[in-house]
């Protein structure tokens, strides 16, 4: 009986983490559709003078690297047997969206002041399909929200 309330406790724990990852991830994917909206501002002239595609680029690497991070640390939090599956397909599809980002990213030429639209676009409708296979893998599961 003991060894059965441990694992609810975990099963518990875990979730909390699993809440939590998903909150970060809600962020970075938050700060990233905002540097898409940033990009179409600028190709467009419809952008503050500040805003400009070399600071972007940056802003967008930088943010890359602290993804990539992250997934890290997503890759060494311990889970539960019985979601390990979850575990692994939801960290899967996350290194789909940082695949992604990365060439939304490598899309700008801020030294030509351009953007290949074509890329950015494509890029950040990949990323629409990978959110939504996450939405289907964590559909059913209780005490975890996106």
């Amino acid at each position: 009986m003991r060894e059965k309330m441990k694992e609810t406790r975990f099963e518990k724990e875990y979730a909390l983490t699993l809440n939590k990852i998903l909150a970060r991830f809600t962020m970075f994917d938050d700060v990233f559709e905002e540097y898409k909206r940033t990009v179409q501002k600028i190709t467009r002239g419809r952008c503050l003078a500040s805003e400009n595609l070399k600071d972007l680029a940056g802003y967008w690497h930088q943010n890359c690297e602290q993804f990539h991070l992250f997934l890290e640390r997503i890759g060494t939090t311990p889970a539960p047997a019985e979601f390990m599956k979850l575990h692994r397909t939801l960290l899967a599809e996350m290194r789909n969206y940082y695949n992604e980002v990365c060439t939304a990213q490598q899309a700008i030429n801020w030294m030509q002041n351009s953007c290949c639209q074509t890329t950015l676009q494509s890029a950040f409708s990949e990323l629409t399909e990978v959110k939504e296979r996450i939405d289907e893998t964590l559909e059913g599961i209780n005490g975890v929200a996106m």
